[in-house]
């Protein structure tokens, strides 16, 4: 999706344009309008440029708006987006869809302090204050993040600071706002005196007092944790928890495997999949992490010319599940390049399946999982 265009030779982003107006793609010298952000499905979809000629060929299937086959089809201009520029544009969209009430402007300042983009209420609200200000962190990391926080919040205003991991190509999540409110409570340097608390607690005390009180058995069986899932190791592999991959102790003695993924946005809900593993599969994980690795995110990572469209299988590993239930992890390679994980279990009657972008770091967190996998059965089995 283009977020970058030209009016009179002046790069412009979406925010900056005016519906129904047109302005030049960067590229091709091709015609663009603006699209609107909206909803497709539950995902949400920021203001961006959409080729004139694009329109014409896609208006009777989708409604003028661009399709994601749109984007990959030959012969078909990306555009160009300036990737802070892109942020900021992403960022100023997805304010204006969640706060509409509000006033919403790019590089707006407060005393001086200008924001990549600043929302602004008309009356101060709980928990923002009088307003969020945003900055988007993309390879620039000169900015002095404590003061520049300190400067927002004493002026009522809440701060939120995005880097590239919290953007997709179309959304972003800002789940991360450090909002006014711990910082309004006011200043208690330098009062004076004791609180009646402190008075009473310096009092002389009455002789201390010793009773033995047996503790029910009820209290000691609250702690048996025989009947309940117990997570025996975890690890993050996107940041702020965004994804995950769990080994847990079944209530029935099994050991298993999850992977699991949030959305992005405000109570976003939770997908994950959860299959049963024998000690057979540790062997089945390992050799799967290896292939992962070399042909993932290294030497034989294969070249997009030769990859299947639009999803390239990299390796697969065929889990020994339980009775009834088929389970397996895969790798694959997605339209834009992006390596993505999957584990799905398939019943008698349906099929359950958890897909999760990664990056290389969570080469080396799988295989520690798996090194843990593999203890953990040494000690529940001996």
């Amino acid at each position: 999706m283009p977020y970058l265009g030209l009016i009179d030779d002046r790069k412009v982003i979406p925010p900056q344009v005016d519906d129904g107006a047109t302005v030049t793609c960067p590229v091709c010298s091709g015609p663009m309008s603006v699209v609107q952000s909206h909803k497709r499905g539950t995902a949400f979809i920021s203001r961006h440029f959409r080729h004139h000629d694009r329109n014409q060929n896609t208006s009777q299937r989708v409604s003028g708006q661009t399709t994601l086959a749109d984007l990959n089809r030959p012969g078909v201009c990306p555009g160009e987006s300036d990737e802070h520029q892109k942020m900021k544009s992403i960022a100023y969209a997805r304010l204006e869809h969640d706060f509409p009430d509000a006033s919403v402007e790019l590089e707006s300042g407060v005393e001086n302090r200008i924001a990549d983009v600043l929302v602004t209420f008309d009356e101060p609200q709980s928990p923002y204050g009088r307003g969020i200000a945003v900055e988007a962190q993309y390879r620039n990391h000169g900015k002095d993040i404590e003061t520049v926080t300190e400067h927002y919040l004493e002026r009522g205003f809440s701060v939120v600071w995005l880097e590239e991991d919290d953007f997709t190509s179309h959304d972003v999540d800002l789940s991360g706002i450090l909002t006014v409110w711990p910082y309004a409570l006011p200043d208690r340097v330098g009062t004076e005196g004791y609180s009646d608390v402190i008075r009473w607690l310096w009092q002389d005390k009455s002789p201390r007092v010793v009773m033995e009180i047996p503790i029910p058995a009820d209290y000691w069986a609250s702690f048996d944790k025989s009947g309940e899932w117990i997570t025996v190791a975890q690890c993050r592999l996107r940041r702020r928890g965004r994804a995950w991959a769990t080994v847990s102790r079944s209530p029935t003695g099994h050991l298993t495997f999850q992977l699991g993924k949030k959305e992005f946005g405000w109570n976003a809900d939770s997908h994950r999949v959860t299959v049963q593993v024998e000690r057979s599969d540790c062997a089945e994980l390992r050799e799967f992490v290896d292939k992962l690795q070399h042909q993932g995110f290294g030497s034989e990572r294969p070249p997009e010319k030769e990859r299947d469209q639009p999803w390239h299988d990299l390796s697969t590993a065929w889990l020994a599940g339980s009775p009834n239930v088929t389970a397996w992890l895969s790798a694959s390679l997605s339209s834009d390049g992006n390596v993505v994980l999957t584990l799905g279990k398939k019943h008698p009657v349906n099929t359950e399946t958890v897909t999760v972008q990664i990056d290389r770091t969570a080469v080396n967190k799988l295989r520690h999982l798996v090194d843990l996998l593999e203890r953990a059965f040494e000690l529940e089995y001996g």
